[in-house]
C-alpha cells in the first residue's frame, strides 16, 4: 500500500495571542448572561458570514444563521417552531403556504421585517442561486398586507416547509435590492435580524466576532459576545483546559477520554455518513459486478471500530437506522465475505498469482487508487489495508478538498472516499445521488432511479414518500456507485460556561453541528 499526501495549500495552526476566556465562579455556570463565549474552529475561516459570501460548508451557513432569521427554525428536539413568522398555513393541494410575521421583529438597523421583504427574499434567491437552498419550486411571494405573506409553489414541494422555510435566510429589501451582486457585500453592510451582529472578521486569522443584538424578538441573548478562533484541536484542548477558549466546536473521536477528565463532552450520532464513492463512468468500476465485489470485501465493522473506536454505527442504507425515513436494511446485501468477494472477481476475469495478488486477463495486476481528504486518511489506510487481502494493489493519495472535489467531478479517479449529511429532507438524496454537485454520485444511467427520486420530492403524503424511497434506496443498492460504510459520532466539549446540545436530525437544511442559535440565546 503506498500512501502519498497532496495538498494545494500547507496549512499550518499559527500561533494565536487569545485573551484568557473570563474564569468561571461555580455558581457563573448557571447565571443568566455569558459576556464572552470563544469558540475553536480548527477550519478557521468559513467566509464572510452573509447568505451569498459565506463559504459553502455548513459552519459558513451556520454562522450566516446567527446574523440572519429565516421564517422557522428548529428547536433543542428538533421541532420546528416559529421564528420571523409566528404562524403558517399549507393550503389543501399543497401548492401554496401563508405566513403570518412577527410584528416585533426588526433589522439590524431598527427598521421593520415585513412581508414585502420576504417576497423579496424569494425573487431573489431565484435570481442568485445559493449552494443549498434552491428556490426553483417556488412560483412567487404575494405580500398580503397586514404581515401577511403567501408563498405559490409551481407544483407540490415537500421540502417547502421544513427545509426552505426552516433554513432561507430572510433578506432585508433595503439592503439587498442595491445590490447587483451580492457576492460583494462587506461586512458593514451585513444588515439581519438574527440575534447577533457581524462586528468581526479576520479571514486570514480565521477569526470571527458576533455582538448581542439587543432588541431581538425573542429577547437579549444571553451569549453577550460570539467568538470564533482558529485553532487545531490538540491545541484547542490545552487552551480549553487553561481557560483560553470555552468550547471545541469539533472534536476528534481519539481526544475524547483526555477532553472527558475536565470538560463537559457531548456526543451524537453525526448523520453524515461516509461512504466509498466509485468511478462508475469508466472501467473498471463501470461494471457494478465489480463495485458488488469490492463492497462484500470490507468489512464495515472492523473499520468503524478500528478507525472511530466504535463510536457510530455501520449505515443500513443512506439513513441513520432511526430515521423515519429508513425502513429497510438495502445495505444487508454486502455482508463481509472475503471469498464471495474473490469468487466474484473470478468470474470477471480476474486470477490470482502465488502472492494472492489479482490479475487481469491482460496480465495487468489490479491496480487502484484510493483518494481521501486528510481527515480521513486513518479510514483511507484501514480500508487498503481491507482491499489489499482480496488481492488489490491500492495507492492512497490523500489531498485537500478543493482537489478532491475537483477530481471526483472531472471523473479523474478511481475510488474515493466522501460525506455528505443525510439528515434533513430527503430532498438532499435527489442531489447527492443524481446530482452534479461536488461530491455527488453522479449516477443517472437508471432512469427508474431518477424518476422515484423525482416524484418523492414532489410527493405530500409521508408513506407514500417513504415507499418511494425505499424503492429507491433497493435500485441505488444494487447499482452500488458508492457504497455507505458508517456514520460517525461527532463530539464537542466546553467548559462550565454552557452546556451545548446538538438538534436531533439537525437543523435549517439537516446541518448537525453543536451551533444552534437557541444555545446562545436561551
Amino acid at each position: 500500500m503506498i500512501i502519498r499526501h497532496v495538498f494545494s495549500v500547507l496549512c499550518l495552526t499559527a500561533s494565536l495571542v487569545l485573551p484568557p476566556a473570563q474564569a468561571q465562579s461555580p455558581s457563573a455556570s448557571t447565571s443568566r448572561h455569558i459576556e464572552r463565549l470563544t469558540i475553536a474552529d480548527e477550519q478557521g475561516d468559513h467566509g464572510l458570514p452573509s447568505p451569498f459570501t459565506h463559504a459553502a460548508d455548513g459552519v459558513g451557513f451556520v454562522l450566516t444563521t446567527l446574523a440572519f432569521d429565516s421564517l422557522l427554525w428548529r428547536d433543542r428536539t428538533g421541532k420546528l417552531i416559529p421564528a420571523l413568522a409566528v404562524e403558517w398555513k399549507e393550503s389543501t393541494d399543497h401548492r401554496a403556504v401563508e405566513f403570518v410575521l412577527r410584528p416585533e421583529s426588526r433589522w439590524h438597523d431598527g427598521k421593520p421585517v415585513t412581508a414585502a421583504d420576504v417576497a423579496f427574499t424569494f425573487d431573489y434567491f431565484r435570481r442568485h442561486p445559493h449552494p443549498f437552498l434552491d428556490v426553483g419550486a417556488v412560483a412567487g411571494a404575494d405580500d398580503l398586507g397586514d404581515g401577511r405573506v403567501r408563498v405559490r409553489l409551481k407544483r407540490v414541494y415537500a421540502p417547502f416547509v421544513p427545509q426552505l422555510a426552516g433554513a432561507l435566510p430572510i433578506l432585508p429589501r433595503h439592503v439587498f435590492d442595491r445590490l447587483d451582486d451580492p457576492r460583494r457585500l462587506r461586512m458593514a453592510e451585513i444588515v439581519g435580524s438574527g440575534p447577533y451582529r457581524v462586528t468581526g472578521y479576520d479571514k486570514a486569522g480565521g477569526r470571527y466576532r458576533f455582538s448581542a443584538n439587543d432588541d431581538y424578538y425573542l429577547g437579549r441573548p444571553r451569549v453577550r459576545e460570539l467568538v470564533f478562533v482558529r485553532m487545531e484541536p490538540a491545541l484547542a484542548l490545552g487552551a480549553l483546559k487553561r481557560g483560553e477558549v470555552d468550547m471545541i466546536r469539533s472534536l476528534p473521536l481519539p481526544l475524547l477520554p483526555e477532553a472527558e477528565r475536565f470538560a463537559t463532552v457531548v456526543k451524537a450520532q453525526s448523520g453524515h455518513p461516509i461512504r466509498l464513492r466509485f468511478n462508475h463512468a469508466r472501467p473498471p468500476f463501470d461494471d457494478k459486478r465489480l463495485r458488488q465485489a469490492f463492497a462484500h470485501a470490507i468489512d464495515r465493522d472492523e473499520l468503524l471500530r478500528v478507525v472511530e473506536g466504535g463510536l457510530g454505527e455501520v449505515s443500513a442504507g443512506r439513513f441513520l437506522r432511526n430515521s423515519p425515513w429508513q425502513t429497510g436494511t438495502p445495505l444487508a446485501a454486502y455482508a463481509f465475505d472475503l471469498s464471495a468477494a474473490r469468487r466474484a472477481l473470478e468470474e470477471h476475469g480476474f486470477a490470482a498469482d502465488a502472492q494472492g495478488r489479482l490479475h487481469g486477463r491482460n496480465g495487468k495486476p489490479l491496480t487502484v487508487e484510493l483518494a481521501a481528504a486528510r481527515n480521513h486518511a486513518r479510514l483511507a489506510s484501514a480500508l487498503a489495508g481491507q482491499l489489499e487481502k482480496l488481492g488489490v494493489a491500492v495507492e492512497v493519495r490523500i489531498v485537500d478538498g478543493g482537489i478532491l472535489a475537483a477530481r471526483i467531478g472531472s471523473d479523474d479517479f478511481d475510488l474515493a472516499l466522501v460525506t455528505q449529511g443525510s439528515n434533513g429532507d430527503p430532498e438532499s438524496m435527489t442531489r447527492q445521488m443524481v446530482g452534479t454537485a461536488p461530491f455527488s454520485d453522479a449516477f443517472r444511467r437508471r432512469e427508474d432511479l431518477v424518476d422515484l427520486l423525482a416524484r418523492q420530492v414532489a410527493t405530500a403524503d409521508t408513506d407514500e414518500r417513504r415507499d418511494l424511497l425505499d424503492r429507491a434506496q433497493a435500485i441505488y443498492a444494487d447499482e452500488l456507485p458508492a457504497f455507505y460504510l458508517y456514520s460517525p459520532l461527532w463530539a464537542t466539549a466546553a467548559n462550565s460556561k454552557l452546556r451545548p446540545w446538538f438538534t436531533p436530525g439537525g437543523f435549517a437544511f439537516g446541518i448537525p453541528l453543536p451551533l444552534n442559535k437557541l444555545m446562545f440565546v436561551q
